[in-house]
C-alpha cells in the first residue's frame, strides 16, 4: 500500500483541537506514584521512559486520595507498557500479536481476575502477570467484585483488540473509519479508565444506571475522545516515525482520499465535534439519577470530564509524543 510522502512541517495543525480545561494537580498524586514505582520494580516491568507516562493517572483522577490511585496507577503503568514492548506494529495489514504474547496476556487475564500467576514461554510474561496479580490484591479490598468484574473485561477487551490486524479495518481495499473506531475504542485502553470514573471518587453506579442511554453515550464519547486524541498527539511517533497504519489519520486519508494534513483536520473536527457533544449531554444526566444516592450521578459526569481534560492537557504536558523533528508544530521539543 503505497502512502504520499508527508508535507511540511507547517502542515499539521493542533492548534484548532478544543480540550476541556486543565483540572487542579491531585495533591496526593507524588506519593501514589512514589508507590507504584516501587510496585513495578519489585515485579520488573519499569522501562527508560517510564516517567513519560506514569503521570498520566494523576491528570485522570484529580481528586483520588492515594489508597485508591495506587492500584488505578499501577494497573494504567502495566497496560502502557504491554502496550510498548507487545502491541503490534501494525506497519502492514497482516501485522498482530505472536503467539506467545496472545499466551502470555491470557494469563496475564487470568491473574487480574483471579490473583494467579502463571508465567510463559515469553521472557517477561511472569512479571506482567505479578505485577496484574498485585493489581487484583490491592483492588480485592477496596473494590467490590462487580468492579473488579467490570476492570478485568475491559482490560481483557484492550487485550484482545490489540490483536486484530489492520486488515480488519478494510473495506473492498480501504479503510473504514467506523470498522476503526470499533476497534479504537477498546484497544486504546480508555475503557479501563472509564470503567474506574465511579471508584475513583468513591462509590459504584449500579448496572442500571451506566447502562442509561444517555450515561451509556457518555460514557462511549469518553473512551472514543480518549482514543482518537491520542491518534493525533502520536501521529509523529506512530505513523511518521514507525509506519504505523492504525491511527485515526492514515485512516481517513484513505477513506477521504486525501492529503495527510487534510486528514489530520478532519480528524481534529471529529474529536472536536465529540467534546461538543459530551458537553451538552453532561447537564442533562441529573434527569434520572434516581436509583442513586444524591449527587453520584454528577460526581460520575465530572468524573468522565477528568478524563476528557486529562486526554488533552497530559499529552501536551507529557515528553511521550514530542520530538525535535515533530510534523505537528505545538509537540516540537523547541516550541517552535
Amino acid at each position: 500500500m503505497s502512502r504520499e510522502p508527508f508535507p511540511p512541517f507547517d502542515t499539521f495543525d493542533l492548534s484548532q483541537l478544543r480540550g476541556l480545561p486543565p483540572r487542579e494537580e491531585n495533591p496526593e498524586a507524588a506519593r501514589a506514584e512514589a508507590v507504584v514505582r516501587e510496585e513495578l520494580l519489585a515485579v520488573g516491568l519499569t522501562q527508560p521512559d517510564h516517567a513519560a507516562y506514569t503521570s498520566m493517572t494523576r491528570y485522570l483522577f484529580p481528586v483520588t486520595p492515594a489508597d485508591r490511585l495506587i492500584p488505578m496507577g499501577l494497573l494504567n503503568d502495566i497496560l502502557f507498557y504491554v502496550d510498548d514492548r507487545y502491541s503490534p506494529h501494525r506497519s502492514s495489514l497482516d501485522d498482530t500479536m505472536s503467539p506467545d504474547v496472545v499466551e502470555a496476556m491470557d494469563k496475564a487475564i487470568d491473574a487480574l481476575r483471579n490473583g494467579v500467576v502463571a508465567g510463559t514461554a515469553l521472557p517477561d510474561s511472569e512479571a506482567i502477570s505479578r505485577g496484574f496479580a498485585r493489581v487484583h490484591d490491592l483492588l480485592a479490598h477496596r473494590a467490590p467484585p462487580l468492579l473488579r468484574e467490570r476492570i478485568a473485561t475491559a482490560v481483557e477487551q484492550c487485550l484482545l483488540a490489540m490483536r486484530r490486524p489492520v486488515k480488519d479495518i478494510y473495506v473492498d481495499g480501504i479503510p473504514d473509519p467506523e470498522r476503526y473506531t470499533r476497534i479504537r475504542y477498546h484497544d486504546s485502553g480508555m475503557k479501563v479508565e472509564v470503567e474506574l470514573a465511579d471508584f475513583a471518587r468513591g462509590f459504584l453506579l449500579p448496572d442500571e444506571v451506566i447502562r442509561h442511554p444517555v450515561i451509556a453515550r457518555a460514557r462511549d464519547i469518553t473512551v472514543h475522545i480518549g482514543g482518537l486524541m491520542n491518534d493525533l498527539f502520536s501521529y509523529q511517533k506512530e505513523v511518521v516515525r514507525n509506519g504505523q497504519m492504525f491511527n485515526l489519520v492514515p485512516v481517513m486519508q484513505g477513506a477521504l482520499n486525501c492529503s495527510p494534513q487534510e486528514a489530520f483536520s478532519a480528524a481534529v473536527r471529529y474529536v472536536n465535534e465529540l467534546t461538543a457533544e459530551f458537553e451538552q449531554l453532561a447537564p442533562t444526566a441529573s434527569e434520572f439519577a434516581e436509583p442513586c444516592p444524591a449527587g453520584q450521578v454528577a460526581a460520575y459526569l465530572e468524573s468522565l470530564a477528568d478524563q476528557i481534560a486529562a486526554t488533552y492537557n497530559w499529552q501536551f504536558y507529557t515528553s511521550r509524543y514530542k520530538a525535535v523533528d515533530s510534523v505537528v508544530p505545538l509537540l516540537r521539543v523547541d516550541g517552535v
